[in-house]
């Protein structure tokens, strides 16, 4: 009996040794870790980290209307490969096209937005608490109306949104194992205003929201990292996603002093590029 133990005792010690010398398995790559899901709201939203912040500006651009091919000079010096999409073609089949580059690049960068006839417009500066999300506003629906987008599928679908504003939503995650580095993750959003502080209204009227996830985007980001945000082409209507994103059917006025004519009010699109400033952690 006693050896019939020992010999139990042994393997299971030979069981639980090979057990704890498993092979750890790899870690997944960041965006595999990100679903179609994860875009959407959660039921209750993750406590946000106030001890870990992450401040960027935000710089508007207007560029005249029939000028958008300029933009080609840009797009080339810039860095596709750090951005993750959904559906890479359904991002361009919604008119959206998203770069990555350095600051150290940015008087260059300058330099061909200048060539462009880009005016600099405003710039809005974000402090955005890690897994929590912030609203950047592109255009007010005053009123209920019907916005076409392409899906993922690469089919022309048709949302039915209230009145609100489409924004830019960002969300930022912190990378566990990166210090100093934050997953930013944007997806335009058509959000209602919130007119209440009961929590079961807020969480109905935020299931009015709705998420276009086909041109989401995600990138790592740390300071001095940005990226560009502006269309792949002009249509001049705003009727789908990105007419309504990045059109601006007043127009800009704008003034070329090297050319000494007037100042012109114009067609106009506009220009998004987000520069991560500072990551408190």
């Amino acid at each position: 009996m006693a050896r019939t133990l020992c010999v139990v005792f042994v393997s299971l010690g030979l069981f639980l040794g090979l057990a704890g010398c498993k092979t750890k398995p790899k870690e997944q790559q960041i965006w595999e870790q990100v679903k179609i899901g994860d875009l959407a709201p959660r039921d209750k939203l993750a406590a946000p980290q106030l001890f870990s912040t992450i401040v960027m500006d935000v710089q508007i651009m207007d560029l005249p209307a029939d000028n958008v091919e300029k933009l080609d000079d840009l797009w080339s010096i810039l860095s596709s490969n750090p951005v993750k999409l959904t559906s890479y073609n359904a991002f361009t089949e919604n008119s959206f096209r998203l770069r990555y580059g350095r600051t150290d690049a940015w008087p260059k960068i300058q330099s061909l937005l200048a060539e462009a006839g880009v005016q600099k417009a405003e710039t809005v500066s974000i402090v955005l608490p890690a897994n929590d999300k912030s609203d950047l506003a592109v255009a007010d629906l005053p009123v209920a109306r019907e916005i076409t987008y392409v899906g993922n599928n690469l089919t022309k679908q048709t949302a039915r949104v209230e009145p609100g504003v489409l924004t830019l939503r960002l969300r930022a995650e912190p990378i566990p194992w990166a210090r100093g580095v934050n997953k930013i993750i944007g997806y335009p959003t058509c959000m209602i205003p919130m007119t209440s502080a009961i929590t079961p209204l807020q969480e109905k009227v935020r299931r009015k929201e709705f998420y276009f996830v086909p041109a989401a985007f995600a990138v790592e980001m740390s300071p001095g990292d940005l990226v560009v945000l502006g269309p792949d082409k002009y249509t001049g209507e705003r009727q789908t996603l990105g007419g309504l994103f990045f059109n601006k059917p007043e127009g800009a006025l704008f003034f070329n002093p090297a050319k000494r004519a007037p100042p012109e009010v114009k067609p106009a699109v506009r220009i998004y590029i987000l520069i991560c400033m500072a990551i408190n952690d």
